[in-house]
C-alpha cells in the first residue's frame, strides 16, 4: 500500500486490553497471577497477585493532568475516541483503531506496549508468562490490517538471556521489533551480559526500543509535599524525554554498536533537541576510549533512532541530528501525544525543515525502512 505520513511511535496500553486475555491464556500454575479486573471502591481495576495495576479503559478525569494534557484529552473525547463503546476500546479493537488512523491522517503504526509491567512486578515469572501472552495476541491483532501495524513484542529486563530468546521468538511470530523496559533492567544496558540481547537483535533485524519512562528528579517529602506537587509535576514532566541522554551514551560506550553493526536501538519518546549535544560531548569524552573504532556519532548516524510527537525547535535541530536518525510518532493514544492533529502538528513541528527528502525521512521513510513497511 502507499503511505504518506508513519508513526513510530504509538501505543497500547493495559487499560485497554481485553479483559480475560491473560487469565484464559496462562499456563495453569501461571493462572492466579496474571491480570485481571476486579471491583474496587475505585472503580473496576487490573490486578495481578494482589498489585493493582491501574483503571480499566475508562475516561480518566482531565482534572489529573496538566493544563496541556487536560486539554489534549479532552479533544480525544470531544473527537470521539470513545464512541462506538459496544464495539470495545478504539485502540485494542483492529477496526476502531483503524478508523482513529484515518481520522488523524496516519497511514500505520508502531505499536509499543504494557510499559510499565516490568516496573511494577517483581514476581519474573509472572513478567515473562505476561509478555508472551501479550506478544501472541499482538502478534494476532497486527495481522488484522497487515501494513497498518508494525508491533513491537515486550521484552523481559530481568535476565539478558530470557530477554533474547522472546526478541528471537518474536521475530518468528512475525513482529517488528522488541520495546525492553531499559530503566528497570537487572544490570546497566552497558554491562557485557547484554550481549546476548544485542546478538539477537543483530542476528534478527529486530530493532530494540528503550523508551522513556521519565527522570525522577528529587522531591519533597513530609507535610510541605502537596504544596509543591504542580512545580514538581512540572519538572519531572519537562525532564521526561532527558532519560534518553542515559541510553543513547551507555548503548553506545558499551560497545554492543562495534560488535554488533547490524543492532538498531530506538529512543522511544525521547525527543531530538538535547541530542547533538549530547553526541559531540560523547566525541569528546569518548575519544580513545577502548572497545570503539570510530566516533560515537558515527555509531549513532550508522545505528541510532529517535522519535518525538510534538517540539517546536524540531525542524531546527534535525539537520544536527541527522535527518535519518529521527522518527515522528504521534503517541497515540496518550494524553500527551497529538491525536487527533497529527497533521497539524507535523507540520507546526517541521516547518523550519526545508528539505523535503529530510521531512519524508522523519514522517515515513525511517520507519519504514526499520519496522518494514513496504513503500
Amino acid at each position: 500500500m502507499g503511505y504518506n505520513i508513519i508513526s513510530g511511535d504509538s501505543h497500547i496500553d493495559l487499560r485497554f486490553m481485553p479483559e480475560e486475555l491473560f487469565v484464559d491464556n496462562a499456563s495453569p500454575a501461571m493462572r492466579d497471577r496474571m491480570p485481571h479486573v476486579v471491583d474496587t471502591d475505585e472503580g473496576r481495576r487490573w490486578n495481578a497477585g494482589g498489585v493493582d495495576l491501574g483503571v480499566v479503559g475508562h475516561s480518566v478525569d482531565a482534572t489529573t493532568f496538566s493544563t496541556e494534557m487536560g486539554t489534549r484529552w479532552n479533544a480525544m473525547i470531544e473527537a470521539g475516541f470513545y464512541e462506538d463503546a459496544d464495539q470495545g476500546y478504539h485502540p485494542t479493537n483492529p477496526n476502531l483503531r483503524i478508523k482513529d488512523q484515518n481520522k488523524d491522517g496516519i497511514d500505520a503504526e508502531v505499536i509499543y506496549g504494557l510499559l510499565r509491567i516490568s516496573h511494577t512486578l517483581n514476581d519474573n515469572d509472572q513478567i515473562v508468562e505476561i509478555f508472551r501472552i501479550y506478544n501472541d495476541w499482538l502478534a494476532d491483532f497486527c495481522k488484522s490490517y497487515p501494513g497498518r501495524f508494525a508491533g513491537l513484542a515486550c521484552i523481559p529486563n530481568h535476565s539478558p538471556q530470557a530477554a533474547a530468546d522472546e526478541l528471537r521468538r518474536a521475530a518468528d511470530l512475525g513482529l517488528h521489533g522488541g520495546d525492553f523496559g531499559v530503566a528497570g533492567a537487572v544490570k546497566p544496558i552497558y554491562h557485557r551480559d547484554w550481549d546476548a540481547l544485542w546478538e539477537a537483535s543483530h542476528d534478527t533485524g529486530l530493532s530494540l526500543s528503550f523508551h522513556t519512562t521519565g527522570l525522577l528528579p528529587r522531591g519533597i517529602e513530609g507535610s510541605e509535599a502537596s504544596e509543591y506537587d504542580e512545580v514538581y509535576h512540572n519538572v519531572r514532566t519537562t525532564m521526561f524525554q532527558l532519560q534518553g541522554a542515559e541510553f543513547v551514551t551507555s548503548i553506545i560506550f558499551s560497545g554492543a554498536c562495534e560488535r554488533y553493526p547490524n543492532f538498531k536501538f530506538v529512543l522511544g519518546e525521547c525527543g531530538v533537541s538535547w541530542i547533538p549535544y549530547v553526541i559531540d560531548r560523547m566525541d569528546h569524552e569518548g575519544e580513545g576510549q577502548s572497545g570503539i573504532s570510530m566516533l560515537p556519532s558515527e555509531y549513532w548516524n550508522r545505528q541510532g533512532f529517535s522519535t518525538f510527537q510534538k517540539e517546536n525547535v524540531a525542524g531546527q535541530l534535525i539537520p544536527l541530528v541527522g535527518a535519518g536518525n529521527v522518527i515522528w510518532g504521534s503517541d497515540y493514544p496518550h494524553q500527551d501525544g497529538v491525536w487527533p492533529d497529527s497533521i497539524q502538528t507535523i507540520e507546526e513541528n517541521l516547518r523550519d525543515l526545508d528539505d523535503a527528502s529530510a521531512k519524508q525521512k522523519v514522517i515515513r521513510d525511517n520507519a519504514a525502512a526499520l519496522y518494514g513497511f513496504q513503500l
